[in-house]
């Protein structure tokens, strides 16, 4: 018989499935989209204090999240784009809170050689504790050849309870340039009392009935 993820068989799936339900999953109706009104990005600690070719840190850090939703088109321009010449540019974001993503969004510049080619994320909880990591995202040009310039919306299937996000981007000719990075995520349940009390019932009705079967 077919066996689920803690090694047990069909009969105990359903105490499984009840532990899930109580600990709450993605519901994508509720998904809310991340920008700079409700996180804050700042730069990892590999960057100098003013990496930015041609702005002030503070101007081009508010630019990295300012698109309004993850569907808004945006001109590249030197009032909209975040540049780096001459290395990566490492990122950290803070949601305030632990949420479960779903995606990316990136708007990236929309020709080769000042581009963002590859992105490194690592993804934290609250507690600052490694939860998972996407390596080697190789994004698509923004734009058809120029502007408007829209997101590559990039699916997330694992990243629950996360809090903190650390990117690292990189590009051709030790260029990056790009125009905005978002995130869509529900925020993460938390489980009431009565909701930990019925799990650990759960967890007790799945021990009783594999003690019964190895008896």
């Amino acid at each position: 018989m077919k066996t689920n993820f803690l090694g047990y068989t069909k009969p105990v799936a359903a105490s499984v499935v009840f532990v899930t339900l109580a600990l709450g999953a993605v519901n994508p109706a509720n998904a809310a989209y991340l920008n700079d009104q409700n996180i804050t990005v700042s730069l990892g600690s590999s960057m100098a204090p003013n990496p930015f070719a041609n702005r002030t840190t503070a101007d081009s850090l508010s630019s990295i999240i300012d698109a309004p939703s993850a569907s808004a088109s945006e001109n590249h321009d030197q009032s909209t784009h975040v540049w780096v010449s001459g290395g990566p540019l490492e990122l950290d974001f803070d949601f305030g809170m632990e949420y479960n993503l779903t995606t990316l969004h990136f708007w990236n510049y929309f020709g080769e050689g000042f581009d963002v080619d590859n992105i490194d994320f690592t993804f934290f909880d609250a507690s600052k504790s490694l939860v998972g990591s996407l390596l080697n995202v190789m994004p698509q040009l923004g734009g058809a050849g120029g502007n408007p310039i829209f997101a590559e919306d990039i699916l997330l299937s694992f990243p629950l309870n996360i809090q903190f996000v650390n990117a690292v981007l990189t590009g051709s000719n030790n260029q990056v340039d790009f125009n905005n990075i978002g995130f869509t995520g529900q925020i993460s349940p938390v489980p009431e009392p009565e909701t930990w009390a019925m799990l650990v019932t759960g967890l007790l009705l799945v021990s009783l009935k594999v003690k019964r079967k190895s008896a």
